[in-house]
């Protein structure tokens, strides 16, 4: 059955080039069944071409506007469950403008065992169609921009972090996430200001913490990690890992505030090692773009930003935000 079909869809579908040789043939006024006999295409074929994407009229069939007319005519018979199904694209665009990204909103589908079930792909699909670009759905996304840019590598700087443990000698467990109170911590910068932000992510709960500081010195990014240890119980602030930069150089200082707790440190040039934190930046920045002012953010309204986070399902939670699970392992 399927092989029929093929065979007739390739009988009877002209092609681009087709249709312009059609154009060709229409203007030297012959028939159209010596034309069909000179394309080798059979005459209702070519009848019906004229008929759909010429009018009927010799003159007004032009092989550009047919081929336009014919695809338009395929895309509205091949539609996406987006299009098939309003119920459905209701829920995703919902989903998108709550800030769930289209995997978190492909997952809920399947966990809440709806009707109708979408891939993240397809609603990405979706979101970049130029037929439908008009939404402009990206603007939800996280990063909310119009295409898909590829990913560049950070300039590299020169290591100041005296007595640096490497990450290489962390425990197991730790890179397993098999247990909670493991940190991650960096510095999330902004254009032309020195006031930054100070970001630590737990990397089993996805849990994180976010300080708005005056400068990029060791001693504020002290500060703020004490911050974050009196944040939760000391059970679940173990340890910390940093990149190589140099807020992290008074990770020994630390241990005169949090006791017991360990440090490691990434390898140069290799903060993906550090993905947990890195993956909430960009989070945060779908709130913060790199030319946000932070001098006119209280901290309010930073504990607001970083509460949308916490309170946002995730799939590798099982769809969890990140406060429901440390609110778990709490009570």
């Amino acid at each position: 059955m399927t092989l029929s079909i093929k065979v007739v869809c390739m009988s009877n579908c002209l092609t681009f080039y087709d249709r312009q040789k059609f154009e060709y043939w229409l203007r030297t006024k012959q028939s159209l069944r010596a034309i069909a006999k000179i394309m080798r295409r059979d005459h209702s074929v070519l009848v019906r071409e004229l008929n759909r994407n010429g009018d009927g009229v010799r003159k007004k069939y032009r092989a550009d506007t047919a081929q336009k007319l014919f695809e338009k005519r395929t895309h509205k018979q091949h539609k996406g469950k987006l299009d098939k199904y309003p119920e459905l694209k209701e829920y995703v665009v919902e989903g998108l403008k709550k800030e769930w990204s289209p995997d978190v909103i492909a997952g809920k589908l399947k966990q809440e065992k709806r009707e109708h079930t979408i891939s993240h792909e397809s609603i990405y699909n979706y979101i970049y169609n130029k037929d439908d670009k008009y939404e402009k759905l990206y603007q939800y996304l996280r990063q909310a921009k119009p295409k898909r840019h590829k990913l560049y590598s950070r300039k590299k700087g020169k290591l100041r972090i005296p007595d640096r443990i490497s990450i290489h000698t962390r425990p197991e467990y730790i890179n397993e996430r098999t247990r909670y109170g493991d940190w991650e911590s960096d510095s999330v910068i902004f254009s032309k200001q020195k006031t930054i932000l100070s970001v630590q992510s737990e990397r089993k709960s996805k849990l994180i913490r976010m300080h708005k500081l005056k400068n990029k010195t060791a001693e504020e990014t002290k500060n703020a990690l004490i911050q974050t240890a009196e944040s939760v119980p000391r059970e679940l602030f173990k340890t910390i890992t940093f990149d190589n930069g140099s807020e992290g150089a008074k990770h020994l200082e630390l241990k005169d505030y949090v006791p017991d707790i360990e440090t490691y440190f990434c390898d140069p040039f290799s903060s993906w090692q550090k993905g947990g934190v890195e993956n909430a930046n960009k989070l945060i920045r779908h709130y913060l773009p790199r030319k946000t002012d932070l001098s006119k953010l209280t901290n309010q309204d930073i504990y607001e930003i970083q509460e949308k986070i916490n309170n946002r399902p995730r799939k590798c939670l099982n769809y969890l935000s990140p406060n429901e699970v440390i609110n778990q392992v709490v009570h």
